[in-house]
């Protein structure tokens, strides 16, 4: 009986796979991030347990060079959203960073972000 009790404990054992739980905060830390719609470009952003900066160097659809910014997004329950300035337009961003594990291998961050509600564009990026 006790050597039915270790094969089943010892056969289970090679059934949990390492990964599928996130370590706790897993999200924080740098960010690799590609900006598309009316803004494209690469950048960076940086998530600490209460905030998150995004920053890019973009271009619009026009060819015009774009700075964007948004230093402090307040970030709760893996979620941000807020209204910032970004070269005398109105941003409205919105987006989440979602743990890694599981079947994502690193954590990620998304956003959408609009411009006076009339143009849009997306980010996404992976944790560094």
């Amino acid at each position: 009986m006790r050597r039915l009790a270790f094969l089943i404990i010892f056969t289970c054992a090679f059934w949990v796979k390492p990964g599928w739980a996130a370590p706790p905060n897993s999200t924080v830390g740098a960010y690799r991030l590609i900006f598309r719609g009316c803004f494209s470009g690469t950048g960076n952003g940086v998530v600490t347990p209460n905030s998150v900066m995004v920053r890019g160097k973009l271009f619009d659809e026009n060819g015009n060079r774009i700075n964007f910014v948004a230093p402090n997004l307040t970030l709760e329950n893996g979620r941000f959203h807020d209204v910032v300035s970004v070269a005398g337009m109105t941003v409205k961003i919105t987006g989440r960073v979602d743990p890694g594990g599981g079947s994502l291998r690193k954590a990620r961050l998304v956003c959408t972000f609009s411009v006076a509600g009339t143009r849009f564009g997306r980010v996404a990026g992976e944790h560094q």
